[in-house]
């Protein structure tokens, strides 16, 4: 039976204070657990000394992370075709992009050496490679055509080929004398000294193949799935993979030679390494405005507060996190009260919700104990039912905060436990007010 857990906020859920603080940021949008983007991220590629990377956007604008340096981008200019990937040139000092009609555009030393831009392509171009000398690139598109320019050479397509399932990538070999193509099956096609490791072709996928990378010395290649399921072949070392980590879909991967592991990039552009030494990911709110960093509070304190109780961690989940950040601008524009949560049940069987305000110079942390002193959000906190929570922060231009926590257990989980008894108030693991204000 569905229920709905909603409290009605009680003393303590509306706090005010006169303590001194410097006014906050006024936040026009808050989107929660993702970048703020124009565009979903396509593609991702590594510096040479793994210890960067770019990714691009759909709208062509280009975000450097690390030792990766920023060159350009298409971002803000308007665009005959979407952008679909990129490749970065051999000493990590430029990059192309390229389009769905193969159109190229190049930053920094990568330099121009053709496109299909200007041919009618019976298919879209879906990726691109470089050669190893950086002065020459491969495009594919999804029927398997491949497009060679500079001193890339062609192998071989599948161009002329009927295809169960669409290209979806390519990746080079180091000395450039080959590629493979990767299928959204997990096909893989081998050309010129490109050696066949293995594929997916013949399994049962649960999410579809996005992207492929290759081991720096060719013997071997990766591909992952749109869920960040990671599938290796040849001599590639298993680090992780990124299912369950974060709703969202997986769009690139990449290897480096000056890093042992690989990274798994997200259309909302989180990004997770996967290495010897790299944790395991976890989703939590991304982003440096003052609404994200309070947000990201929140989702760590509640989780604190659980793990010290021996319940499970909660699984951040983007669409709950869209939904309380919407709905934390909505009060803090039209006045404090709850939102129609009953509109989320259908991918959720079991919902709650809890909210508060704070005045200029309340914290994340003082709104958290606040909470924490409630019965009924103090259930919502610890409920064993609940497996996914979003939570959202709107900082006013008068520096007040305003945060909404929606908690939820996804119907594939099954039916959720019966509640247990109300869990005491004591002892509150995070009972300190923290940094995190408006």
């Amino acid at each position: 039976m569905r229920r709905i857990a909603a409290v009605v906020a009680v003393a303590g859920a509306w706090l005010t204070s006169t303590a001194a603080a410097a006014p906050g940021t006024g936040i026009q949008t808050v989107t929660s657990g993702a970048l703020a983007l124009n565009a979903p991220v396509v593609g991702l590629a590594a510096t040479p000394s793994g210890a960067g990377y770019w990714r691009v956007a759909g709208d062509g604008a280009v975000l450097s992370a690390g030792d990766a340096r920023f060159y350009g981008s298409m971002g803000g200019r308007a665009l005959s075709r979407p952008v679909v990937g990129m490749a970065s040139t051999p000493t990590g000092a430029g990059y192309w992009l390229v389009g769905t009609d193969g159109g190229i555009f190049s930053f920094g030393d990568a330099r121009f050496y053709g496109s299909t831009g200007a041919i009618r392509l019976t298919q879209p171009v879906v990726g691109m490679a470089s050669t190893p000398t950086g002065r020459g690139y491969w495009l594919v598109a999804s029927d398997g055509g491949v497009f060679a320019f500079g001193d890339a050479r062609f192998y071989g397509s599948m161009g002329a080929m009927r295809l169960t399932q669409p290209v979806v990538g390519i990746a080079a070999t180091q000395d450039g004398r080959g590629y493979w193509m990767v299928a959204r099956d997990g096909g893989i096609f081998a050309f010129g000294d490109a050696r066949f490791f293995g594929s997916t072709g013949n399994l049962r996928l649960a999410q579809p193949i996005t992207s492929m990378a290759t081991v720096p010395n060719g013997s071997g290649y990766l591909i992952v799935g749109a869920d960040g399921g990671v599938f290796l072949f040849g001599t590639v070392a298993y680090y992780g993979s990124a299912v369950g980590a974060c709703p969202g879909r997986a769009v690139g991967v990449a290897m480096s030679g000056g890093a042992t592991g690989y990274w798994i990039a997200f259309a909302d552009g989180r990004v997770y390494a996967f290495s010897p030494s790299s944790k395991p990911p976890s989703c939590a709110p991304a982003g440096s405005t003052k609404a994200a960093t309070a947000a990201a509070d929140f989702f760590q304190r509640i989780n604190d507060e659980r793990r010290a109780r021996g319940l499970p961690a909660l699984a951040w989940n983007a669409q709950l996190g869209s939904y309380a950040a919407a709905w934390s601008a909505n009060m803090a524009a039209n006045g404090f009260r709850h939102s129609n949560i009953g509109s989320l049940l259908g991918p959720f069987d079991f919902v709650g919700e809890n909210i508060a305000m704070g005045s200029a110079g309340v914290s994340a942390g003082a709104l958290h104990v606040a909470w924490m002193h409630s019965d009924g959000h103090r259930e919502n906190l610890l409920m064993p039912g609940f497996d996914s929570v979003g939570v959202g922060v709107y900082c006013k231009a008068d520096g007040s905060i305003w945060a909404t926590e929606d908690f939820g257990r996804l119907t594939s989980s099954g039916p959720a436990p019966s509640p247990p008894p109300l869990p005491p108030v004591n002892p509150i693991v995070r009972a300190d007010p923290g940094t995190s204000t408006c």
